[in-house]
């Protein structure tokens, strides 16, 4: 794996992990609270945003990195990593719906946005888990490929 990659990577692998760990500052946040008060309504806006563009950069970065195609909608760039072994090939599809979330975030009314946010919070976190476990195994053997050629 080129340098650039690996860097880029290791750091989207970091920013994620970071933002992971904040599942459970949002786990009782209440819909009385999304709606009356805006700072919590953005910071928990920004951090799926985070957690989301996050998984689409590090997905962009390993096509790219393994010479295959960028497809043209963020879903289908992470649901296209199921094609290699380290990513479960059902769990990206699950996690590429989740993408969407995105747009919701942007667009829709509170009461739309806050259903999808709460169903974020309480169904995504063992998906995310997981990708970064996968991208860590990734990662991995990417390293040990690179040790082995220039050993």
């Amino acid at each position: 794996m080129q340098k650039e990659f690996k860097v880029r990577l290791i750091r989207h692998i970091t920013f994620l992990e970071s933002e992971l760990q904040d599942y459970d500052a949002f786990n009782f946040l209440s819909w009385e609270q999304y709606n009356a008060d805006r700072n919590k309504r953005r910071n928990v806006e920004r951090w799926i945003e985070n957690i989301i563009n996050s998984s689409i950069d590090i997905a962009k970065i390993i096509l790219t990195a393994e010479g295959l195609p960028l497809p043209y909608t963020y879903k289908e760039v992470v649901n296209s990593l199921a094609v290699l072994a380290d990513f479960n090939k059902e769990n990206m599809e699950m996690l590429s719906r989740w993408v969407r979330l995105r747009n919701i975030i942007s667009h829709e009314y509170l009461d739309i946005r806050w259903a999808s946010i709460k169903r974020f919070i309480s169904e995504s976190r063992s998906l995310f888990e997981s990708f970064l476990d996968a991208t860590n195994r990734y990662l991995a053997r990417k390293e040990q490929q690179d040790n082995a050629e220039t050993a």
